[in-house]
């Protein structure tokens, strides 16, 4: 016989030193030892799309590299910069507007101030930037480039090449390959502009649940994902289930679960104080299956 059939969380009620709404734990008024193939599900989720567009630790940082079309490649300028963004909510306009502020900053004093704007395109939900100097050359750095750190040539503004926090590859499209140098003739023109850059949220428990999934970085610890189905400032519904959805929690003791919302590569979303909640059901699992 089960001890509990259901248990409804909402992060609202979370314990004092849980980290955030999004990674929080949750104490049960008392402990539940669950029998033998008992197996549980995740349903009536509900979360406020409330994480923006850019985020800190996530994707707020652009990768510039900046030259001149000398003849002499070794009298070359190479100026790199890991551009940090303000996290907010952005439209194809209003990133471009950011893009373009800052290189701005980032050029002045240099050889080419005030040299690089970035545009927006709604027909095509593209960013093109360009330079206003006939003899510069500049690059908007790929995801293999920033792994390899252009080829172990950057010399600039120091970053972690296994966590770049980068729009370059998820928002830009930049994805693989290496940058080729864009010129007055030529200037840089992105993919589709992605202003919903998590796709999916993953809940996890690391205290529930035998591990019997694995996520797309080797996590064994998600137990749902949420397809993200709404716009910025909207209420995220999930109920869908399937039979895979069941998994086993057979002698388990409950007493304070933890959980975190995830998204793709395992970062924490920030939901900025917004709350979710789902519920738990429990059931005795058919052992023939």
């Amino acid at each position: 016989m089960l001890p509990i059939k259901k248990i409804y969380i909402d992060s609202k009620h979370r314990t004092k030193d849980s980290v955030s709404t999004s990674h929080f734990k949750y104490d049960l008024p008392e402990s539940f030892l669950m029998p033998d193939n008992t197996g549980f599900y995740v349903c009536d989720v509900t979360i406020p799309h409330s994480w923006y567009t850019v985020e800190h630790g996530i994707n707020d940082r652009f990768y510039l590299h900046v030259s001149n079309d000398n003849a002499n490649v070794d009298l070359r300028p190479n100026m790199n910069y890991a551009i940090i963004l303000y996290s907010k909510q952005y439209t194809g306009s209003s990133l471009a507007l950011e893009l373009t502020t800052k290189m701005t900053n980032v050029l002045t004093g240099t050889a080419y101030p005030a040299s690089l704007t970035a545009t927006y395109s709604a027909a095509t939900q593209t960013i093109s930037i360009a330079t206003s100097f006939t003899d510069m050359t500049f690059k908007i750095l790929t995801a293999d480039d920033i792994k390899t750190k252009l080829g172990g040539t950057w010399v600039g503004d120091a970053y972690n090449e296994n966590d770049p926090c980068d729009i370059n590859s998820e928002m830009l499209k930049l994805t693989s390959g290496n940058a080729s140098y864009n010129t007055h003739t030529n200037p840089f023109v992105s993919g589709y502009i992605n202003l919903q850059p998590i796709r999916n949220l993953y809940l996890h428990s690391s205290n529930i649940g035998s591990y019997n999934t694995i996520g797309l970085y080797g996590c064994r610890t998600i137990i749902k994902k949420i397809p993200i189905t709404v716009d910025f400032n909207y209420m995220i519904v999930d109920s869908q289930l399937s039979g895979n959805d069941f998994m086993d929690c057979s002698r388990v003791t409950m007493k304070q679960l933890e959980f975190r919302l995830t998204n793709e590569d395992g970062k924490i979303v920030p939901l900025h104080g917004a709350n979710v909640s789902f519920s738990l059901v429990f059931d005795i699992m058919d052992t023939k299956q």
